[in-house]
């Protein structure tokens, strides 16, 4: 279902139920553009990930939330014939899907071009986003939001009970008497619109009429006119504010009313004010709610989305590594990401791509099997048969498709998926793309440390090819080769014992340097800019020598533009032959020469290269870093 500004304080209570009574979640996100990823490099530690996630991110924001509540319950009477015989659980499902903009002349994003022209050439309505989108805020913001209401409130209240004991004890105020010192002077340009207005209210009070509305004016002139009939009718008028047809203001002037007409008028007021509020919080209290649930939520390469969602609608991010990890579980003590769990040795067997819709593919056949679901909502149901890609409300109920097919073989109980023993290795660990060893975050504790003495950065002349490469490393063993760009990589060696002898024994070549990579990190702090995090998060790892520095310069700076974290599930299904698919028989050894051939070998799929770096074996890997060529290739 779509939820927009139109219907959400309708929508409301069913969609607060909805996250109160479900299992679990599935959640995607889309977003205005995709964190860069060029400073990354694959034998970063997640804390230096995140970190520099933190510092280079651009202030982008979710333009559509997708929620998708899974319920399961024990088989029970009513229940199909087969879920009887099978004693299988029976699953349902309400899904969302939030527009999302926020409100107000102060709040200003950011827009990835390439990332917009990705949303709209898969259809999705920016008009309806612009019009119709949910507004949002921040728990300050909403604190600032309900403190100045409710401070509105009590001083309208006061004043109503002021002007009743005023009508008691005081008598009228004359014409033109001044009694607030804090009065605006009326400009020559306004007074004859003032004095206009104040002929307008003598004619309305000798007349029958119920009411006269003053329009035509700005903010500025009803303040003055407001101000006219403070001094002139107080006790003979009551006035409020209308929106007339083209959502214009005006003033609405009533003869007098009383203190009980008043106070009941206010009261709808304040149920109207109430309701704003809670329409300009909006999307906010969804994630409020699906905070204080305290379940199971699932994503697939789920990083960015819970980046943006904590940046989004709770809090700034921190700058210490473990004080976000504090503030994840705080939220959402409970998350499991499905591209990790694709990493599982099992799973990987059988699923080949973790791009999310060929997991699907994968976990529809045997030896996986994806549960019948039923939709609460039969007039809001997905389909797989009828997609609706990079609509977030469809990925997030096909990721949880996908975690029903992925756990099954781990025959799970559903009623009990936090406990299952097999899950629990996954909890809590978010996926990071691009890492070559420990590729994800841990929120429950301090992820392996690597040793990196047999890592080391090579830069070489812009003509050498991965042979080439090999070829030098060649008198240590295997090596596994991880381009950064056309004239640097990183080479890991198979054999880690003859570590200490490559400094000492590689070849010379023209144009050809070799550092471990302790000298690589001395290099990186020792560049513009470069930070180190405030738990050490660029210090040197275990067995390095930290205080190594490079006895030459580095010709060249490793740098990485492959775009996005959470590029790898936006791609086409595997029965469209995509350009990337097409590209997969390509020589991966060979470093692109020029600009044509950079852009080809750049759109690879990310998920292809992290599935051979976690395969076990040891591999020689391409990656270009240069821009997508098309839509396709995300």
């Amino acid at each position: 279902m779509d939820i927009t500004k139109q219907n959400f304080l309708e929508q409301l209570p069913s969609i607060r139920e909805a996250i109160q009574n479900a299992t679990f979640f599935a959640m995607d996100c889309e977003f205005t553009g995709l964190a860069s990823d060029r400073t990354i490099f694959p034998f970063d530690t997640p804390e230096e990930v995140y970190l520099k996630m933190v510092e280079n991110s651009p202030p982008y924001i979710i333009v559509q939330f997708g929620l998708c509540a899974f319920r399961v319950e024990p088989p029970g009477e009513e229940e199909e014939e087969e879920e009887k015989k099978d004693g299988q659980p029976r699953v349902s499902y309400q899904c969302y899907n939030f527009y999302c903009y926020p409100k107000g002349r102060t709040n200003v994003f950011s827009c990835q071009g390439e990332s917009m022209r990705f949303l709209a050439d898969n259809g999705f309505d920016f008009n309806r986003l612009f019009r119709e989108g949910l507004s949002y805020a921040n728990e300050t913001e909403e604190q600032r939001y309900r403190a100045d209401l409710k401070d509105r409130q009590a001083t309208r209240a006061a004043n109503i009970l002021a002007a009743a004991e005023s009508d008691l004890t005081e008598e009228e105020p004359k014409v033109g008497e001044v009694n607030d010192v804090n009065m605006i002077p009326v400009p020559p340009e306004h007074q004859q619109q003032v004095d206009d207005t104040a002929a307008s209210i003598e004619e309305f009070l000798q007349s029958d009429r119920q009411e006269l509305i003053v329009g035509s004016c700005n903010a500025f002139q009803r303040k003055l006119i407001y101000q006219m009939i403070e001094q002139r009718y107080q006790r003979k008028v009551s006035t409020s504010t209308v929106s007339l047809e083209n959502n214009q203001k005006a003033i609405k002037v009533e003869r007098k009313r009383s203190t009980e007409e008043e106070q009941a008028l206010d009261e709808q007021r304040r149920t109207r004010e109430n309701d704003d509020l809670e329409t300009n919080v909006g999307l906010s209290l969804v994630l409020q709610e699906l905070a204080k649930a305290r379940k199971l939520i699932i994503g697939h390469n789920m990083l960015l989305d819970l980046f943006y969602v904590l940046r989004q609608f709770f809090k700034p991010l921190p700058a210490d590594y473990q004080e976000f990890k504090k503030l994840t579980k705080e939220y959402f003590p409970l998350l499991l990401d499905t591209k990790y769990l694709c990493t599982n040795a099992e799973i990987k067997v059988n699923v080949n791509s973790s791009v999310l819709a060929h997991v699907y593919d994968a976990v529809s056949k045997a030896p996986f099997s994806i549960p019948t679901v039923h939709p609460e909502l039969p007039d809001y149901q997905y389909s797989v048969d009828d997609e609706k890609k990079h609509e977030a409300g469809y990925d997030a109920y096909l990721t949880g498709l996908c975690f029903l097919g992925l756990v099954s073989k781990f025959k799970a109980n559903l009623l009990q998926l936090p406990k299952d023993p097999n899950l629990k290795h996954y909890l809590n660990r978010i996926f990071i793309t691009r890492l070559t060893d420990v590729n994800y975050i841990y929120l429950n504790g301090k992820e392996p440390t690597q040793t990196r003495e047999h890592i080391f950065y090579a830069t070489f002349p812009e003509t050498w090819r991965t042979g080439d490469i090999q070829n030098k490393f060649k008198p240590f063993g295997p090596v596994h080769v991880s381009w950064l760009d056309n004239t640097s990589a990183f080479v890991a060696l198979h054999n880690r014992s003859a570590a200490s002898s490559v400094l000492k024994m590689i070849g010379y070549h023209s144009g050809f340097k070799v550092y471990n990579f302790a000298q690589f990190t001395q290099m990186k702090l020792q560049r513009p800019g470069a930070k180190r995090g405030r738990n050490g998060s660029s210090s040197a790892s275990p067995g390095e020598d930290p205080g190594v520095r490079s006895a030459q310069p580095v010709n060249q700076r490793p740098s990485g533009e492959e775009k996005g974290q959470k590029e790898g599930k936006k791609i086409e299904r595997p029965q469209t032959i995509t350009t990337a698919a097409k590209r997969k028989g390509t020589d991966e050894a060979t470093p692109p020469t020029n600009e044509a051939d950079k852009d080809a070998t750049a759109a690879k799929d990310d998920e292809h290269e992290n599935d051979e770096d976690n395969g076990g074996g040891w591999r020689t890997v391409k990656k270009a870093r240069k821009t997508f060529t098309d839509n396709n290739d995300w």
